[in-house]
């Protein structure tokens, strides 16, 4: 990349999508509405079934930790604090600061306290489980991409697209900007996404300005990933399953130390086993990677022009 304005490879640009995408502001609005309905789901049930406490633990010998008002007094303030987190993260972003979202102190909290909902109906109990679930999935899409220190490869990227590419209908357009460079360990000059300088395989990350905002190390192809690489070729990196694990069940792979016999014998495993053993941190210049406000390609990479 030596021109004023390189070009960011296919694969790169995906992630450069998804990283633009988790870390926006859109996105964390999106997190806090769906902690609203959630909360405000959970205040009508309890309002439905908390009547029943006393002649639960009458009648049925309920214990004090299986009533509604156990549950409302120490594992709905986990949903609040949630709540309260994310406002002050919405606060943060005029800061250019950046943090997880909050949600595994929340999941804690509620699979503490609200293991058996036995004050609640079943339908109520599934409801309440598989909406916190999706609640807590859409944040950690957020938490994952801010911890530091991140090690997002080209495997979790390529799992993240297919679980979101239905966000992504067009994708933006992007310009590296080889005029803003930063060194892994170093706070970036501008928050953004940030490109490997030298390495097509290495993944991309986010950071900000704001404090704690510092790039990594990339996480990038190690000697046997080249390997799967050469053998499979990009496109059929992470997809092509027959050719991984003929690859990872190959004589002079029998010893790698993160694949074990359970591993080679399911073929649908075969791309994570790669993965589990085909990535090394190293570290390397960044250069911004600067998103075109309003301008879009398609999939394959053509124009699609303005919004």
């Amino acid at each position: 990349m030596t021109t004023a304005h390189a070009q960011l490879n296919h694969w790169h640009r995906r992630q450069a999508a998804l990283l633009y995408h988790f870390s926006s502001l859109p996105y964390l609005n999106g997190l806090l509405e769906k902690i609203n309905q959630l909360i405000s789901f959970t205040d009508d049930i309890l309002e439905d079934r908390g009547g029943l406490d006393a002649a639960g633990r009458s009648l049925a010998h309920w214990q004090p930790a299986d009533t509604a008002g156990h549950f409302s007094t120490h594992a709905f303030p986990a949903l609040v604090d949630f709540r309260e987190k994310v406002i002050r993260a919405i606060a943060a972003r005029s800061y250019e600061r950046y943090s997880e979202a909050g949600e595994r102190q929340c999941s804690r909290m509620l699979q503490e306290y609200a293991y058996q909902m036995i004050w609640a109906t079943g339908e109520q109990e599934a409801s309440f489980q598989g909406r916190a679930e999706a609640v807590f999935k859409y944040a950690g899409n957020i938490s994952r991409m801010m911890r530091r220190p991140t090690t997002w490869n080209d495997f979790v990227f390529s799992l993240l697209w297919e679980q979101n590419r239905q966000d992504f209908p067009r994708i933006p357009c992007f310009r590296v900007r080889t005029d803003i460079e930063c060194v892994s360990g170093q706070t970036p000059p501008r928050t953004g996404v940030y490109v490997p300088q030298d390495d097509p395989m290495g993944a991309l990350q986010f950071g900000w300005t704001g404090g704690y905002g510092e790039l990594g190390d990339t996480y990038t192809l190690n000697d046997f990933g080249k390997i799967a690489f050469e053998r499979v070729g990009r496109a059929g990196l992470w997809s092509d399953e027959s050719g991984l694990h003929a690859l990872i069940n190959e004589s002079q792979h029998r010893d790698l130390p993160k694949i074990d016999d359970s591993d080679r014998a399911r073929v649908d495993f075969a791309p994570a086993a790669v993965a589990l053993q085909g990535f090394e941190g190293r570290l390397c210049k960044w250069y911004f990677v600067e998103m075109l406000e309003g301008e879009y390609e398609d999939h394959d990479g053509g124009y699609a022009g303005r919004a």
